[in-house]
């Protein structure tokens, strides 16, 4: 059967991926230990050009040279000098290698900076993750005063100041066309809920705020960064557990820890309107007369009959407290033009003093699995609507704990018989809007930044330049099987030399007749000291051991040479890190990376799960 690898899946190993970092503190709990950590090391190697050569099937003769280096994926594509592409050959022209900090590495996104006119795709639980979150050709919009076909763009985008939010509303027509977002979000709203739409009719919640430090590291033309603060491990606990608490570990005073620590799982904040109905009955502004328990009467009442306001709900503000309330029955006094509402359940309150107002619309009924919604249905006002239909809803109470909902816009005994409202709730991502930022918006690229700068105090070379890049998983020190843990290396083999008839410079390949012509190429010298830094050393055919015991290897105290150069080698000391241990698990081929002792290489490693 076909494999079937889910966007779910790829966030999850890019998750593993930043976990591996430092999972002490990534999982929360007292008994973890930095010894779970993994060791990563960014090297660089190769300093000798490019060369060998292949001929696809049915192809041209294809030569590689420093401006057509071979492709490291392509393993009917190998070069002279990288056969097979294995590790042993990455190992063989390594220089060095450099620890990647866990403040290195983070989730990323594709950048979609907001563009006024452009027409954004909306969060939708019954839509495709990936629909939502790529650029789609030929879509129906409405421009605002005609249908027409655009693109419509992912679902989130970072503004003017390198804040992100995630569009809720789309401002889509009943006929499901969304419309232009003329006006870019700017506000910081940090509390549970949808915020209230702007004036082209969007709806965007603030996600996070990329900081300036953050922005230097990660923030490039095609991608930005993201990243959910809570453990990993903590979706069930409290708000504020696994280090989330006010002062706790895990609060970095940014605005992104008030947004995951109020995210509600399952509730109900957005609600797309596909038909507005007809005939339903709205009242504002009514003065209460009185309410206690389950009786509110109100003045100057709009219906006359007897349970005229039946599957009503009645909606008012007191003492600070909003309180909605279905109405069970009613009466109509017209004496008084009164009506008598016998509610469904009690105010729990007795409303004395100067006495509110009420807005009275159809009862929105919700068939669901959560609990706690208070929802109040507003008349749609446009000049174009029918009368009584339905405008938007008022969220009093998004209620929690909705993994699925269906409304229903009930019928009032009093009001005419029209066309039913549809009406759509959108159940949130698991935890809420912005409880898991990345899963939200779809990081499943990391990016690793790592700046080489200078010599980072010798271990790199500074005096020649670099076709590799690569990553190393937990390699050993050199001679055992102890795991390196130094933030950088010298891979490079250093050779003390002396009795030299000319002088030594790099890029030369030498070779020992004692050792059966075994081989070395030369990175850099350093003449004051008589020593060289060596790469690409291969064994010769001689039976006797050389410096490290094995046969064929170079012998100190024997001749090497190079064309008319010829010296003589002294001690030979390895790398730093045994040669073959870990995991190198990422290569890229470049062009040449010229070095030199003022200059810093600033890396990004791109790389998608």
């Amino acid at each position: 059967m076909p494999a079937l690898v889910t966007t779910e899946f790829r966030i999850h190993n890019a998750k593993q991926f930043r976990e591996m970092f430092s999972e002490a503190a990534l999982y929360g709990g007292s008994t973890a230990t930095a010894d779970l950590s993994t060791n990563l090391y960014l090297f660089i190697g190769k300093s000798s050009a490019w060369s060998g050569s292949y001929t696809p099937p049915g192809g041209s003769l294809t030569t590689f040279t420093d401006t057509t280096e071979p492709d490291p994926n392509n393993t009917n594509a190998p070069s002279s000098d990288t056969t097979a592409n294995t590790s042993y050959s990455h190992w063989k022209d390594m220089i060095a290698a450099k620890k990647v900090a866990s403040s290195d590495v983070s989730h990323v996104i594709a950048r979609n900076n907001w563009t006024s006119g452009r027409y954004y795709s909306m969060y939708d639980d019954t839509v495709k993750f990936s629909l939502m979150n790529t650029n789609q050709t030929s879509q129906d919009v409405y421009t605002g005063s005609a249908n027409a076909t655009a693109t419509l763009y992912p679902m989130y985008v970072m503004n003017s100041t390198f804040k992100v939010y995630k569009c809720l509303f789309n401002n889509k027509t009943e006929g499901g066309r969304p419309q232009p977002s003329t006006v870019e979000p700017t506000a910081t709203t940090t509390t549970a809920g949808a915020p209230a739409a702007l004036a082209d009719g969007y709806v965007w919640k603030y996600m996070y705020t990329i900081s300036a430090a953050e922005s230097l590291k990660f923030v490039t033309s095609s991608y930005i960064p993201v990243k959910q603060i809570r453990d990993a491990n903590a979706f069930g606990q409290g708000s504020t557990s696994g280090g989330m608490a006010v002062g706790g570990a895990k609060d970095d005073s940014s605005d992104q820890v008030v947004i995951e620590r109020s995210a509600v799982d399952g509730a109900l904040d957005v609600f797309v309107i596909s038909a507005d109905g007809a005939d339903y009955h709205f009242e504002n502004s009514k003065t209460i007369s009185s309410g206690t328990g389950t009786s509110l009467v109100f003045n100057a009442a709009g219906l006359t009959g007897a349970n005229a306001y039946a599957n009503s709900s009645v909606y008012f503000t007191y003492g600070g407290t909003s309180y909605v309330r279905k109405v069970a029955s009613s009466t109509y006094n017209s004496g008084t033009t009164q009506a008598t509402l016998t509610l469904s359940t009690s105010l729990g309150v007795t409303l004395t003093g100067t006495m509110p107002t009420c807005n009275i619309g159809p009862w929105p009924r919700i068939d669901g699995d959560g609990h706690g919604q208070e929802l109040v249905l507003t008349a749609n006002t446009s000049g174009t609507a029918a009368t009584g239909s339905v405008g938007g809803v008022t969220v009093v109470n998004s209620g929690n704990s909705f993994t699925t909902a269906t409304m229903t816009v009930s019928v009032q005994p009093g009001a005419s018989s029209g066309a039913a409202a549809a009406i759509t709730p959108i159940i949130p991502p698991k935890g809420g809007h912005g409880y898991d930022a990345v899963t939200e918006l779809g990081g499943y690229y990391m990016m690793i930044n790592t700046k080489l700068a200078q010599s980072e105090s010798g271990a790199f070379t500074t005096d020649n330049d670099f076709r590799k890049i690569g990553l190393l998983k937990d390699p050993n020190a050199d001679g055992g099987f102890v795991r390196y843990t130094s933030d950088t290396a010298s891979q490079s083999k250093t050779v003390a030399y002396s009795a030299n008839n000319e002088v030594i410079t790099g890029d030369i390949t030498f070779s020992q007749v004692a050792s059966g012509a075994a081989t070395g190429y030369v990175l850099d010298v350093n003449a004051a000291a008589s020593t060289m830094r060596v790469i690409d050393t291969t064994n010769g055919s001689s039976d006797t051991v050389g410096y490290d015991s094995k046969p064929g290897s170079l012998q100190a105290g024997q001749v090497a040479t190079s064309g008319t150069l010829s010296f003589t080698v002294g001690a030979i000391a390895n790398g730093a890190m045994s040669i073959g241990s870990g995991e190198i698990i990422y290569i890229e081929n470049r062009a040449p990376v010229a070095r030199a002792s003022d200059q810093t290489e600033d890396i990004k490693l791109i790389i998608e799960f």
